[in-house]
């Protein structure tokens, strides 16, 4: 039913773009990193990466974390958990549209930063409750900083160049996203749950440090 919603709200959205009398031939974009501003282009690639990082490693370990070592085996408390993440991030993105891309960036730094330590704590002390708070969190910390990412990006790319812009933060985005989730998942065979966030949560709390001395 929320699809069938979704596909009539976008239905009845008024067309922003207006229609060419002539048809360009269709070319795909290739993916570009080199857009003039390298440091600008690099700072923005790092806050994406982080953003995504932070989703991967979350959603991966909600499941395991709710059933394995809770032993809840409520799949709606699995999907909340999940849901929570990225729910703050949508909220965090809506809330914060009219913050400077400098203090959006500054927040999402810090809350990234928190939601990490928190899911570390959560997973030693094995608690939900500072489970879910650091999903919230490190949620809302995702959201701000994915969409200063896509405005820093989109700002420093000339027009005609955006799409391949916009393509290769997309895809430091979901090496984000991907690298981080699939080492736990190999970390884990040859070390303990816990260990392996502190590592990977201390790994990347590296990252969002060198992401802040970046965009500095």
């Amino acid at each position: 039913m929320l699809l069938l919603a979704a596909i009539a709200a976008v239905a009845v959205t008024p067309e922003t773009v207006e229609a060419l009398p002539v048809r360009p031939r269709y070319r795909p974009q290739r993916v570009s990193m080199n857009h003039g501003d390298r440091a600008g282009y690099a700072s923005a690639a790092a806050i994406g990466f982080a953003s995504f990082a932070i989703n991967g490693v979350y959603t991966a370990l909600s499941a395991g974390f709710v059933a394995g070592t809770l032993h809840r085996s409520s799949h709606l408390l699995a999907g909340t958990v999940a849901f929570a993440l990225l729910a703050a991030a949508t909220v965090a993105q809506t809330a914060t549209s009219r913050m400077s891309q400098r203090s959006r960036r500054g927040f999402g730094l810090i809350a990234g930063a928190a939601g990490f330590i928190l899911l570390a704590i959560g997973i030693q002390a094995q608690s939900l409750t500072i489970f879910l708070l650091a999903g919230v969190i490190g949620g809302a910390g995702s959201g701000m900083l994915f969409k200063s990412a896509i405005g820093a990006v989109a700002a420093l790319a000339a027009p005609a160049k955006r799409g391949e812009a916009l393509s290769g933060l997309f895809l430091i985005c979901y090496a984000g996203m991907s690298l981080p989730t699939v080492g736990i998942g190999i970390a884990v065979n040859y070390i303990s749950l816990t260990i392996a966030v502190y590592w990977f949560s201390a790994i990347l709390l590296v990252v969002l440090a060198a992401t802040t001395i970046l965009t500095l």
